[in-house]
């Protein structure tokens, strides 16, 4: 059986948008700007071997500010030794592996930001539950019988009136 711990990594990338919003024409392009935005971060996640094969367990949601972006997903992911400084630090090492591509855009990442908490694995309990019955309905035997038919023999110290 597996020793690891699975983790789910609230992942913030911030971005900065190389866009001048100034002027009115430029103003009225900025949703434009946002949707191609989005739509460009999503493609490069897609196409990520990591991050587009089911390691990204929520929607990614993003969060305009001016010209200042801010990305939060789930990025979910099992780490044998227990550690979740490494689950934070692959979940950020995924982002920097795709950050040329993301800045293809004409953007800037500015900072990314991940904290591991281990994952609730509730669901799978129920699952299991449901395939092969609730674990609290095995019938329990007594200590003594449950060691193979085999009975153990105490030896009684005698008390000093039976001497």
């Amino acid at each position: 059986m597996d020793d690891g711990m699975d983790y789910d990594v609230q992942t913030k990338v911030r971005f900065r948008l190389d866009f001048d919003g100034s002027g009115e024409f430029n103003t009225l392009l900025l949703p434009d700007v946002q949707k191609q935005f989005v739509q460009h971060v999503k493609e490069v996640y897609q196409r990520d071997d990591t991050l587009g094969n089911g390691y990204i367990s929520s929607d990614l949601n993003f969060q305009f500010d001016g010209r200042t972006v801010r990305l939060e997903y789930t990025f979910t992911c099992h780490d044998e030794n227990k550690a979740e400084a490494e689950a934070e630090s692959f979940s950020a090492y995924c982002v920097r592996c795709v950050q040329k591509e993301l800045e293809e855009f004409g953007c800037k990442v500015q900072k990314i930001d991940c904290k591991a908490e281990e994952a609730d694995m509730a669901w799978l309990d129920q699952l299991e539950d449901a395939i092969f019955g609730p674990r609290d309905s095995a019938p329990k035997q007594p200590l003594a019988e449950a060691k193979s038919g085999k009975k153990t023999a105490s030896k009684k110290k005698s008390s000093r009136q039976e001497r």
